[in-house]
């Protein structure tokens, strides 16, 4: 081979070698494990228990009164009244409670009782809880079916919800987008009931 031939093959050679040997020393590259090894599956369950006592204090903070309601669909949000009880309904697995609030705009409000809440009103009234903060829509929906189940638990599960009828309520709960129901109830998911009792009791 001749010496031009052999410098030409030196040449090219190094114009392949050169640059990955640079590229090694300076290493412009990060090494992170897998996010599968790294992050779980969501757990719903975790993440209800977590937002709750949030979730209880801005609807405190924020709930506005259930009289102010109107028929036109708006952003779901946090209500609070007082009613009597006038029925308890177990027609279906959705369990209502109806009350009656009375004042100068007496409204008839609908609180879910279970044995199952439909919706997704609890998630979707607070200010902290958002679908950018979770990996997917399955994700997302868990954790309204989360919170939806934790109110079953401690708000309804120690409450004796049928022998309520004539009783007085305190209650604070999150609205739907459209909580005006066909009967003309608004329908609520309760955060919070108490029992107001008759005078010297």
């Amino acid at each position: 081979m001749t010496q031009p031939r052999q410098r030409r093959l030196v040449n090219q050679v190094l114009w392949i070698v050169v640059p990955f040997a640079v590229i090694a020393m300076l290493r412009p590259w990060t090494i992170r494990p897998l996010e599968s090894a790294a992050k779980g599956a969501f757990d719903a369950s975790a993440f209800a228990a977590t937002a709750w006592p949030r979730l209880v204090r801005e609807a405190t903070q924020t709930a506005t009164d259930v009289s102010e309601v109107t028929t036109a669909p708006g952003k779901p949000r946090f209500l609070r009244g007082t009613g009597t009880v006038a029925a308890v309904e177990r027609q279906s697995r959705v369990g209502i409670l109806r009350l009656q609030q009375t004042g100068s705009r007496p409204v008839t409000v609908a609180i879910q009782i279970g044995p199952v809440i439909r919706g997704t009103a609890l998630r979707d009234a607070s200010g902290f809880i958002e679908f950018s903060d979770f990996t997917n829509q399955f994700d997302y929906a868990g954790a309204a079916n989360a919170l939806n189940d934790y109110a079953l638990r401690i708000v309804l599960g120690a409450l004796p919800a049928d022998t309520l009828q004539g009783r007085t309520i305190t209650f604070i709960g999150a609205a739907g987008k459209a909580p005006v129901r066909e009967d003309g109830a608004i329908e609520i998911v309760p955060v919070q009931l108490e029992l107001v009792e008759p005078p010297g009791k």
